[in-house]
């Protein structure tokens, strides 16, 4: 009977246990053992690591032989002096370290602790590598074609011991058995080559040898070629020769055997030719003629049955000749259709008939047809007739291409920026020449207009001839936003009239640099100006330049004065005082007033010119030229576009006219420079 304090402990004792119990399976690893390699004499780390043990959990390490228990916890059994294990035991790492692994310690290993449900195992391989390549033994060195053969490759070398592999070439042989023997240190492999054929001469077989592991140990092999003796195979190069009368003709007789094989030659039917040379493999005919014509056969033997023949058949031929009797020149139509030419040729054997443009090797069939005429099709083409060995026979023939222009301008859009010069290329292919080429400018409604260079200074137009036809170009300087738009280029010959439109995009440029470096310049003189007038009424120096001016008694111009306003005519003013003109003496010619020539003495001469703002339309400016002929006429451009003589570098200021009243009416005018 159990005491009531026995009975009270047992409860207690029983849910420690449960306790203990349930502690111990909630064991796991987090690190499991994994199976490696490892070359012999190096070290290697077996690693195992747990969650949840406890102080009182037990680690223990097993190893080969069967499994026996190598350490309990972190004691290692003293016959393993070459093992320990390391780790942090607070983490739960109880990893086992051998150093210089030997061939011994491979095997399977296990790391295990109460708890587990699963033990893991892993397998540790140590590698020593093959020191020598493994053996080929050849059953029968002379071996003859149609005998079989056998190849056997063996090794002692490497643990574990390697696997071998027969290799053709670089072609893995699958007929080969690996042979199986009662001694394990030995590994053997044969590969039988039941029936051999002249193709199996020279050919290379690779024995490998391969431990699994080519970081630790790398691929061995071994090699060996094949001497198969066989008989003569003989191949005529070409079977059919043909060739002509007067040339030195080569007949070979190509012979495949081992050992090699002596050649002779004979003719089906006749004799050689007396001047034939045998030169073993090759019989030479010098300076054919048609009885050299038939077939000829080299015999090989090299002592193995059966001898090798071959045969070859020479015709003798003649060069192709063109029949056809078609002019030098033909002249089709711009858009003719269906036109065709034809060749005719005859030679021995039938002569091939093609025809090719001249100066290129892209040959077309005869007839040469052409589905429909243009340009681009006119020039030489040659008519060749060959039958393959011989010299080709060639007749060429020009076609020349008529009809109204075709422009071939590729490029139809052309970009310019504001300012630039444009050019507008018109490329015309014309026979016979444009007689007439002109631009256009469209507008609306589809209107053009010509353009000529009478419109605007700038535009002009650049020609050049070529024996294709015409490149006309229209040239627009300094161009504006309002020359944008479609130029059509218009162009016509005796058979007809052809156009092409051209687009011209005209871009703005980048004005703002040169706006604000203008202001900036206008800024800058008017400050300049402000500051010298501020100066000069300081000094005195314009009450100098007004009396200079007005004691002046001559005006010396090497230019014409421009004519006077209307309101200065003589029909609406009264007549001025002579005083007023201040010894100024002015001629009329119709209408002009011109100062009178100078007298001609080595002077430079200089240039005036005057403006007249208070007009509503301003007349141009007028400049003129050193008189340089005795009747007083200038010599001078009539045009006032071509220059701003504002701008010139030679300007001067004329002198002023004086300020005074004319009678009976005032004139509200003034004279600038």
């Amino acid at each position: 009977m159990v005491s009531p304090q026995r009975a009270e402990r047992i409860p207690l004792i029983a849910l420690f246990f449960l306790c203990y119990v349930i502690k111990v399976q909630a064991v796991s690893y987090r690190e499991r053992p994994e199976s490696l390699a490892v070359r012999e004499g190096q070290t290697v780390t077996l690693r195992c690591a747990f969650i949840g043990l406890t102080a009182q959990s037990v680690v223990i390490w097993e190893g080969p032989p069967n499994f026996n228990v190598m350490s309990t916890d972190r004691n290692v059994d003293s016959l393993y002096k070459r093992h320990r294990i390391t780790g942090n035991s607070g983490r739960g790492e109880y990893s086992m370290e051998i150093k210089d692994v030997q061939v011994s310690d491979a095997g399977g290993y296990r790391c295990s602790t109460l708890g587990l449900q699963e033990k893991a195992e892993m397998m540790l391989d140590v590698i020593v590598p093959m020191k020598k390549a493994p053996k080929i033994i050849v059953s029968d060195i002379s071996i003859t074609a149609g005998q079989s053969l056998t190849l056997s490759c063996r090794t002692t070398e490497g643990s574990p011991l390697p696997t071998l592999t027969w290799f053709n070439g670089t072609t893995q042989v699958q007929q080969s058995n690996e042979e199986l023997t009662d001694d394990r240190s030995i590994a053997s492999l044969d590969l039988v080559l039941p029936e051999l054929t002249r193709w199996d001469h020279g050919r290379n077989f690779t024995c490998v040898a391969d431990q699994g592991h080519p970081e630790l140990a790398p691929l061995t092999a071994s090699s060996t070629m094949l001497n198969v003796k066989y008989s003569p195979v003989v191949r005529i190069r070409s079977q059919s020769i043909r060739a002509s009368e007067g040339e030195t003709l080569d007949l070979s007789c190509d012979v495949d055997s081992n050992p090699p094989a002596t050649v002779t030659w004979r003719k089906l039917g006749g004799d050689i030719p007396t001047n034939a040379e045998n030169r073993g493999g090759t019989l030479r005919l010098p300076t054919l003629d048609r009885t050299a014509a038939g077939v000829y056969q080299c015999q090989a033997n090299n002592g193995i049955a059966p001898s090798g023949l071959g045969s070859a058949t020479l015709t003798v031929q003649y060069p192709p000749h063109i029949t056809s009797n078609f002019n030098r020149k033909t002249s089709p139509f711009v858009g003719q259709e269906a036109f065709s030419l034809l060749c005719e040729a005859e030679g021995y054997p039938e002569p091939r008939v093609r025809w090719r443009r001249k100066g290129t090797k892209l040959y077309f069939g005869n007839p040469l047809q052409f589905s429909r005429i243009d340009y681009d099709m006119e020039g030489d083409y040659e008519c060749v007739a060959s039958n393959g060995q011989m010299r080709d026979a060639v007749r060429q023939i020009f076609l020349d291409v008529r009809g109204k222009p075709y422009i071939n301008t590729v490029s139809l859009k052309v970009s310019v920026r504001s300012g630039d010069t444009a050019r507008l290329v018109c490329e015309i292919l014309s026979d016979p020449l444009p007689e007439e080429t002109r631009w256009l400018r469209r507008g609306p409604g589809q209107q053009d207009k010509p353009v000529t260079a009478s419109q605007r200074p700038g535009i002009r137009e650049e020609e050049t001839t070529s024996p294709r036809g015409v490149t006309n170009t229209l040239v627009i300087s300094h161009v504006g936003r309002s020359d944008g738009g479609v130029y059509v280029c218009e162009t016509t010959n005796t058979f007809g009239t052809f156009q092409r439109e051209f687009n011209m995009e005209v871009k703005d440029t980048n004005t703002q640099a040169v706006v604000i470096a203008s202001i900036t310049v206008i800024v800058l003189l008017i400050l300049f100006a402000t500051i010298f007038i501020c100066i000069a009424k300081r000094t005195g120096l314009s009450a100098g330049v007004k009396r200079e001016k007005a004691t002046s008694s001559t005006l010396t111009a090497s230019r014409a004065l421009p004519p006077l306003p209307p309101y200065l005519n003589s029909r609406s003013v009264p007549a001025m005082d002579p005083d007023d003109m201040d010894g100024l003496e002015l001629q009329d010619f119709n209408g002009t007033l011109k100062p009178r020539p100078p007298p001609r003495m080595d002077k430079q001469p200089y240039s005036i010119g005057l403006s007249y703002p208070s007009l509503m339309h301003p007349l141009p400016p007028y400049s003129t030229v050193e008189r340089q002929r005795p009747d007083g006429e200038d010599n001078m451009v009539d045009s006032p576009y071509l220059e701003d003589p504002w701008e010139t570098e030679d300007f001067m200021t004329p002198p002023a006219l004086p300020p005074k009243d004319l009678p009976g009416k005032r004139i509200d005018s003034s004279v600038l420079c």
